[in-house]
């Protein structure tokens, strides 16, 4: 029963980080709702999801602002700060590395409103 209730609250930890990507989560902060230390939390996280936690958590992050990207006109600013980057800036900079585009194209080519103006023509 303790490794199922382990697990949980490991898979609830996530959850929550998922639920709040706006606001600021540390490996340590993450491995104590978890119930673990830093060190069996990062092995776990690794031998369970099979990247790093800030990997992670950074693409977590970059899923959530291309949704607010595809589904709503929000400045970059405002997008960058749902998503946890914090700044314009950082928004870019995380999809330029892991996307190889700027937000702004990948609205362009990826948002609702432009799927609609297509279907119209």
């Amino acid at each position: 029963v303790a490794k199922s209730a382990d697990a949980d609250r490991f898979t609830q930890a996530l959850d929550a980080v998922r639920a709040t990507l706006g606001e600021t989560h540390s490996l340590d902060s993450v491995a104590e709702a978890a119930g673990l230390t830093r060190r069996t939390f990062t092995r776990r996280f690794q031998k369970s999801i099979g990247t790093s936690f800030g990997d992670w958590l950074t693409s977590q992050r970059i899923e959530l602002a291309q949704r607010l990207l595809e589904a709503t006109e929000k400045s970059m600013d405002i997008v960058a700060f749902e998503a946890g980057f914090g700044s314009a800036t950082s928004l870019r900079q995380h999809f330029a590395a892991r996307l190889r585009t700027s937000p702004a194209q990948y609205r362009r080519e990826f948002s609702r409103r432009a799927d609609q103006g297509l279907a119209h023509a």
